[in-house]
């Protein structure tokens, strides 16, 4: 067993060496989103120093939980980087709002730079990490997050790169994607937020459970991988394909805020894959069968180093493969649920896909 990991496999703390794993592990579950997770993961490592984080599972015991992420372009965050006090600052500024305390922290998204940042948020807070997170993945809006599904009235804080707190009462989850959005694009281009205090009561029935393990689990799977076809196996998905890439295309797009697709010939097979994307890889198909759609993960490595692919850089050309993860039962447990986060849901006109059993 590693350390801070009980005999089920669910971690109960976080330490300095568990930052790549856990990193590699949020990358994928980015689905080709969410942000690059380098610049995070050094902040975190140098916060943790000889300390821990500690992880607890989601249960009414808990009191009241604050989820915290972060909102708008992952360019602009990769370019104009956090100074580490914007998510802090979200979570004081809905606890100073509300006058209630939080009890924990969770991941809005466990993909991509959110895993990681939560972590450091909780550790900024001394507060635990909650087990959990609002998504199982990357998703590019707010009011797709699992809390949202059924309406609940919030309150949340987001802090812009400028320094800009906006605080909403919001009775109705597009309000806040409607006024951060507008507001991040003309302060900065990215936000970190806080929603919250959720009493974890009810929030057990709006999570997915068990993320930021699986995610580790993930991250230390891959390490080990060899080649495309092991890290599909490590990692507990199935390989779609190995081939060049043929064509990409990129648009613009209202509701995924931007559109494109990946068209690759496999190397064994012959078949042509295309993916169709959103933020994130959302759709794929093989010789025009789709094969796999949200909320199943698909996830695009490169084929050489294994790491993930983001939707805007991928190009004519490279070697890359494609990958099938699990999508969380969350998601498939009703039909109200998936439709929240189906291709539709990102402007494709497809069904999700039922996943395969392995």
């Amino acid at each position: 067993m590693h350390q801070g990991e009980q005999r089920d496999g669910a971690v109960t703390s976080l330490q300095a060496v568990d930052v790549d794993d856990l990193g590699r592990g949020t990358a994928l579950f980015g689905c080709g989103g969410g942000g690059q997770v380098d610049h995070m993961l050094h902040a975190l490592r140098t916060a943790l120093g000889a300390a821990a984080v500690p992880v607890v599972p989601l249960d009414g015991a808990l009191g009241s939980v604050v989820a915290v992420g972060l909102i708008g372009s992952t360019t602009v965050l990769e370019e104009k980087t956090p100074s580490g006090r914007e998510l802090p600052d979200a979570l004081a500024a809905v606890e100073r709002w509300t006058g209630r305390r939080a009890d924990a922290v969770v991941a809005a998204q466990i993909g991509g730079v959110t895993g990681p940042a939560a972590a450091l948020t909780a550790g900024a807070a001394g507060l635990p990490l909650v087990d959990a997170d609002l998504v199982g993945r990357a998703t590019p809006r707010i009011d797709q997050l699992s809390l949202f599904v059924d309406p609940v009235p919030v309150t949340a804080a987001a802090v812009t790169s400028s320094g800009l707190r906006i605080v909403v009462d919001a009775p109705d989850p597009s309000d806040l994607e409607t006024v951060w959005r507008e507001a991040v694009s003309h302060s900065g281009g990215w936000a970190a937020f806080a929603i919250g205090p959720v009493d974890a009561a009810t929030l057990a029935d709006r999570a997915v459970v068990g993320s930021v393990s699986r995610a580790l689990r993930a991250g230390r799977a891959a390490a080990g991988a060899r080649d495309v076809g092991t890290l599909a196996a490590a990692v507990g998905g199935r390989l779609v394909a190995h081939g060049r890439v043929l064509d990409v295309q990129r648009g613009g797009d209202a509701v995924a805020f931007v559109h494109g697709s990946m068209a690759l010939q496999d190397l064994g097979s012959g078949a042509v894959v295309r993916v169709e994307a959103g933020s994130e890889w959302v759709h794929c198909l093989v010789d025009g069968e789709p094969v796999a759609a949200t909320p199943s993960c698909i996830v695009v490595v490169d084929a050489r180093s294994l790491r993930p692919v983001a939707t805007d850089r991928a190009r004519v050309g490279d070697e890359l493969a494609v990958l099938v993860l699990p999508g969380a039962p969350w998601w498939w447990a009703d039909p109200r649920r998936t439709e929240r986060v189906s291709p539709r849901a990102f402007g494709i006109d497809a069904d999700p896909v039922p996943e395969v059993v392995a």
